[in-house]
């Protein structure tokens, strides 16, 4: 059985196309607005070519920096850093020339890798990425959000509200393949996944007015309170050429996050999400029709206004697993927690049967005066044998299952729990002065890729297991996954600017996808891009 685990982490994308109380039911699938039958809903409009420059070619990159010299324990040195990127030529709407390219930490530099490419994207004045995944062909599925069109030849029609939301996909080499549009008055996505058959499924949340994709339409979220504005849940389920196939309503009255999206036996469609401060899961059958719905736990504090669930994951017993992270107590189906002050990350296993708790665990300081952002999971993936692995950020006391961390002050972790019961196999702490992002793959040797992009200081260097660096930047590390143990780290381009980091992933090729919104400007290792509108984001790809 394939197995499955939605990847966001957690944008808006350019589209360049040629006590647990019960949850209500999910509203039917959306009727369709003409006479076909359901499920049959009507695909988004063609795709128009973006992206691509009629004007002058971009400069030539600056060399690669020169390698660091082998450390006294026989270990490479630092990899020098890449060469400044060449600027567009004059006329150029698209990104700079080749950069150089960061030398291997162990080794000297060298030229950017024939086959990392990269393209900035820009469909309207506000774009942001928010989710990616891979299909069965290595195509990227880019899911986001667009508002205030400056130019409507550059998307698939006019907005339908002034924020939509979108699917497109690319091939490897990063040609556009296809794009669709769908909308209300304001919509985004918050996950992405691929089923068996490279359908597609998309989680996110809408409000102010009905949403449509195709034919399919729902109604407009309900509301508590008339004078507060409220937001749903909604799944859409498409087929591998962007036709809606289903689309469903989740939540109820009042604010819900969209959660995020998985798949599981059967081309199954499992949905995480959080209505009101309550932890909703939901699995539907492929064909739409619901299978359970059910209120799993409570998320408490400050994070029922937030995105309190970073990732939602299959096993291969078809078992459900949700890790996000909430504020002072929460419960999580095994019962309330008491006294807790700050961020808490935390992890909960539920039947794929009825959604019926099995286990949960949570970590962290167990009182945070500073309010520092505390803990948090960031990223989840599950293995072959139905084992756990999570990837997060701390700061010092931070309890993650082995003692409270006193000798770093803040950083990322990762850790391996048992599938069956939730106990800890092994934990990893990494200093770093900051964890922008973080998401986890498995790599096509097996061993486990951490993904993340961090910041650092000479008083408090990034150290992945390979030692001490003081440059920040997105960094790949493998390790493997029985143990733990370091296998080699990789700095991949530093980005520099107002800048979100939306997405990333691993391919079945070995190859890192990556995803970062930027307003106005973005400084990166493939030279500085500059925003068309106010903002638009970057898809890069480069060889593990």
């Amino acid at each position: 059985m394939r197995i499955i685990a939605s990847a966001l982490l957690i944008l808006v994308p350019v589209i360049p196309l040629a006590g647990c109380g019960e949850n209500r039911e999910p509203d039917p699938a959306a009727a369709s607005s003409n006479a076909s039958s359901a499920g049959s809903g009507g695909s988004g409009g063609d795709g128009v070519a973006g992206g691509a420059s009629d004007g002058g070619s971009g400069g030539s990159g600056g060399s690669g920096g020169s390698g660091g010299s082998g450390g006294s324990d026989g270990s490479g040195g630092s990899g020098g850093s890449g060469g400044s990127g060449g600027s567009g030529g004059s006329g150029g709407s698209g990104g700079g020339g080749e950069p150089g390219w960061g030398g291997d930490p162990s080794g000297g530099g060298g030229s950017l890798p024939a086959e990392a490419w990269h393209r900035q994207v820009s469909i309207s004045d506000t774009d942001s990425a928010r989710a990616v995944a891979i299909d069965s062909e290595a195509n990227i599925v880019l899911a986001g959000a667009a508002g205030r069109t400056t130019d409507p030849g550059t998307i698939v029609s006019p907005l339908f509200g002034s924020v939509d939301i979108f699917v497109a996909t690319y091939a490897d080499d990063g040609a556009p393949r296809w794009v669709r549009q769908f909308g209300g008055h304001w919509a985004t996505v918050t996950g992405v996944a691929v089923d068996g058959n490279d359908g597609i499924a998309v989680v996110g949340e809408y409000s102010r007015g009905p949403l449509q994709a195709g034919d399919f339409v729902l109604p407009e979220p309900e509301r508590d309170d008339p004078a507060v504005t409220s937001s749903d849940t909604f799944v859409l389920a498409l087929d591998r050429d962007g036709a809606p196939r289903w689309m469903h309503r989740l939540g109820g009255g009042g604010v819900d996050f969209g959660g995020r999206v998985a798949i599981g036996p059967g081309n199954d469609v499992i949905v995480a999400a959080e209505s009101a401060g309550r932890l909703t899961l939901t699995r539907f059958a492929a064909d739409g029709t619901t299978r359970f719905a059910k209120d799993v736990g409570s998320l408490r504090g400050i994070n029922a206004y937030f995105d309190p669930i970073v990732g939602v994951a299959v096993d291969l017993h078809g078992d459900i697993l949700i890790a996000g992270d909430f504020y002072n107590d929460a419960d999580l189906g095994g019962g309330a927690t008491s006294g807790l002050k700050g961020n808490q990350a935390w992890v909960a296993k539920y039947s794929g049967e009825d959604g019926a708790h099995l286990w949960s665990r949570h970590f962290g300081q167990p009182v945070d005066p500073t309010f520092s952002g505390g803990d948090s999971t960031t990223a989840l993936l599950v293995d072959e044998h139905g084992d756990v692995l999570l990837a997060g950020r701390f700061v010092q006391g931070a309890d993650l299952g082995e003692g409270p961390i006193d000798d770093i002050s803040r950083g990322a972790f990762l850790m391996k729990l048992a599938g069956e019961d939730g106990a800890i196999q092994w934990t990893k702490a990494f200093p770093a002065v900051q964890v922008r992002s973080t998401s986890l793959s498995f790599a096509p040797d097996g061993r486990l890729a951490l993904i993340s992009w961090l910041g650092a200081t000479p008083s408090l260097p990034i150290d992945l297991g390979g030692g001490s660096v003081v440059e920040g930047g997105t960094y790949v590390a493998t390790y493997e996954p029985d143990t733990g143990a370091f296998v080699a780290q990789r700095r991949l381009v530093e980005l520099g600017g107002t800048v979100e980091p939306a997405a990333s992933t691993l391919d079945a090729k070995g190859h890192v996808l990556f995803v970062v919104n930027f307003i106005e400007e973005l400084q990166t290792g493939f030279g500085a891009l500059k925003s068309e509108g106010w903002s638009d984001f970057l898809l890069a790809h480069v060889p593990l």
